[in-house]
């Protein structure tokens, strides 16, 4: 299932977001490994957020939002009405990742 980014409408495999995109960081293939089995909540500590930064990922409270991506132009903003949808989705949903790609495929976002 595809989700998109906030800013530029990019899909992005949701498999994707949660298992491989880790390993294009500069992260070592333990420590990415180590990520791929860690709680959605330990995902983006700051550590992580400035490794996703580096190769052009910004997220929201979970991986599967993505704020920004390698595809956005310079200077573009994310959408607010998106974002404040799919902020909402995480809060409530929580570390339910499944609910939260269905929730966001059935929204459009």
């Amino acid at each position: 299932m595809d989700l998109h980014c906030t800013t530029c409408g990019e899909p992005w495999d949701a498999y994707h977001l949660r298992h491989d995109v880790i390993y294009e960081t500069s992260l070592s293939h333990t420590e990415a490994k180590n990520w791929t089995q860690s709680s959605p909540s330990v995902r983006l500590l700051p550590r992580y957020r400035e490794k996703f930064r580096e190769i052009g990922f910004e997220f929201g409270n979970s991986v599967l939002n993505v704020v920004r991506c390698p595809a956005c132009p310079k200077g573009a903003r994310p959408d607010p009405d998106k974002a404040t949808l799919k902020a909402g989705i995480v809060e409530i949903l929580g570390d339910d990742e499944d609910a939260i790609i269905d929730a966001m495929e059935d929204c459009g976002v």
